[in-house]
């Protein structure tokens, strides 16, 4: 699946010293919502930023990732997933 904009909301969001904190909630897997460069138009277009704390509902769980921005690309680093 890829990246739906309706289902990301911003929980928080801080200065420029501090990260933001998402909720992102899709009817997908947990690997293929935190694939490399799944955020890049949440990034782009929502300002989603590199050290951002993501809380991801997916169909087979919930999880808690930090977001590591290199460019304008987005990756997740460190998770944090239910058992």
């Amino acid at each position: 699946m890829a990246f739906s904009a309706g289902t990301l909301v911003a929980l928080q969001t801080a200065n420029s010293n501090a990260g933001k904190v998402w909720l992102y909630n899709e009817d997908a897997t947990l690997a293929a919502i935190r694939a490399a460069n799944y955020f890049n138009a949440a990034a782009a277009t929502w300002g989603m930023g590199d050290a951002d704390l993501i809380f991801i509902i997916g169909n087979d769980g919930f999880g808690i990732n930090l977001t590591i921005l290199t460019g304008v690309n987005v990756t997740m680093g460190e998770a944090l997933t239910s058992a």
